[in-house]
């Protein structure tokens, strides 16, 4: 499995990535993260040639990323993991309000 190309975006703005290779998989990925419908939450897959783009939306933010077609199931588990630690960071980044 390899995971070619990852983001966190709000929106349209994409506030980290993370590419493994050379490809064209940011253009693609903005293409996608605009063309998602509505501003409900979502869990969907594209495939593009032999790459599969598995996008998860949650509270507003989204997490897309670009694997090969070998990657089988285990992307969208990628995205929960990405999810979590980017939102994790952001909280021990802007610290406890509390």
């Amino acid at each position: 499995m390899a995971i070619l190309y990852a983001l966190v975006a709000r929106g349209s703005v994409v506030l980290a990535e993370f590419s493994g290779a050379t490809t064209n998989a940011s253009a693609v990925a903005r293409q996608i993260l605009e063309r998602i419908p509505g501003a409900n939450d979502t869990h969907v897959s594209y495939s593009q040639d032999r790459y599969i783009f598995h996008v998860k939306r949650t509270d507003g933010i989204a997490v897309l990323c670009v694997a090969d077609d070998t990657a089988g199931s285990e992307s969208p588990l990628l995205l929960s993991f990405i999810s979590f630690r980017f939102l994790l960071s952001m909280i021990s980044l802007l610290g406890n309000p509390n």
